[in-house]
């Protein structure tokens, strides 16, 4: 895991959502197709959220 510092969050949010759609392939071989992606800013904390279905 790393972490961004606050300065950094929209850069990686715009990077971020532009995967939604996409495929991406998983350490273990199965593909992922990403439905949403998101970053949530809380008390000073941002969450990567991903949203994804495994392709069959």
């Amino acid at each position: 895991m790393k972490e961004v510092g606050p300065e950094q969050v929209e850069g990686l949010k715009e990077y971020i959502e532009a995967l939604e759609g996409t495929q991406v392939m998983l350490d273990d071989g199965k593909v992922a197709e990403i439905l949403k992606a998101d970053i949530k800013e809380r008390k000073g904390k941002a969450t990567l959220i991903f949203r994804y279905q495994l392709q069959s």
